[in-house]
């Protein structure tokens, strides 16, 4: 993907929302998975009502590297029009095999579509999806209410907004070229300023360095936490990950431990996730589970002062 085949949106939100109106019509056959957050589930199923699609959600272990051959088993045994998946569960760290996925689509004939929130500024996302989309607010680390849709250039998309675009021509249509077609309205420009200098500062750092640290940290915290009986975590049994762990206590809600947690001045998150189907698999239906994302500007210190409440 090009720069001029980037369009800058308000984050992976719109852009899915933007990017599912444009490729899936009536009839369409979408394939997607369990570690979805709402942003790709929620317009999936409202589609699939106003346009009569076919939805289907794949099985796997979503702590596992079984959930990629379920993906791509699903592709050739369904043939899709679509595939959108996530690169990585907000909720488990689980990273999925996207080359692999984006080439069984691509041997199949199925558009893929990547929601790389979870992943961009910590892994590659040139991974030959014909859509990648994210936020820019999470490891990226730009401000909230930005985010871009990058596509193929072999890829046509209709523009799914109309309105001004900032062009000199006075056009009774909306544009079609890039990124003008999906950039309509006008755009959030402090947060591209921030991003500007977000993406200055993770250059200066370096990914692999800035992830480096951060997963050094949630080992620490993972060893911590299995020292403390009662605690449940769920992670994935393969190396792909990104530094992102949920866990369950036997004696206490997710959310009372959220609210001890706050209390203390440790942030963390408790409940769904905005993933509404992975619950089902990890048997959290009920009350969900306390996330804990340590970034690479985590302390030692934070991670002592997370360990301390939760053996008190």
């Amino acid at each position: 993907h090009g720069p001029e085949r980037v369009a800058l949106c308000s984050g992976a939100t719109e852009g899915l929302n933007l990017v599912s109106r444009a490729l899936l019509t009536t009839g369409s056959r979408a394939l997607t998975t369990p570690f979805e957050h709402s942003s790709v589930a929620r317009p999936l199923l409202a589609l699939s009502k106003e346009r009569d699609l076919q939805i289907k959600v794949t099985d796997g272990n979503v702590c596992s590297g079984s959930a990629d051959d379920a993906l791509c088993d699903a592709i050739q045994s369904q043939q899709p029009s679509v595939v959108v998946f996530t690169h990585a569960s907000n909720v488990t760290g689980a990273v999925f095999d996207a080359e692999r996925i984006c080439k069984a689509a691509r041997v199949n004939g199925a558009i893929s579509v990547l929601d790389a929130s979870q992943t961009a500024g910590y892994l590659p996302i040139n991974v030959g999806a014909d859509v990648v989309i994210s936020s820019c607010h999470k490891a990226m680390h730009g401000p909230p209410g930005v985010g871009f849709i990058a596509v193929n250039k072999s890829l046509e998309l209709t523009p799914q907004k109309q309105g001004g675009t900032g062009s000199s021509i006075a056009l009774q249509q909306h544009p079609t070229q890039w990124p003008q077609a999906f950039e309509a309205g006008t755009p959030n420009t402090p947060a591209l300023f921030g991003l500007a200098a977000a993406l200055d500062w993770l250059n200066k750092q370096g990914i692999d360095n800035l992830l480096r640290r951060a997963k050094q940290r949630l080992t620490d915290i993972e060893a911590g936490l299995q020292a403390i009986n009662g605690i449940r975590i769920f992670q994935p049994t393969t190396i792909r990950r990104i530094p992102v762990l949920s866990f369950t206590h036997v004696d206490y809600d997710p959310l009372e431990i959220g609210a001890v947690l706050s209390a203390s001045g440790i942030h963390a998150r408790s409940g769904f996730h905005c993933a509404p189907w992975i619950h089902d698999y990890l048997g959290t239906t009920t009350a969900g589970t306390v996330r804990i994302a340590p970034g690479p500007e985590t302390s030692a210190n934070d991670v002592d002062s997370l360990l301390a409440v939760m053996k008190t």
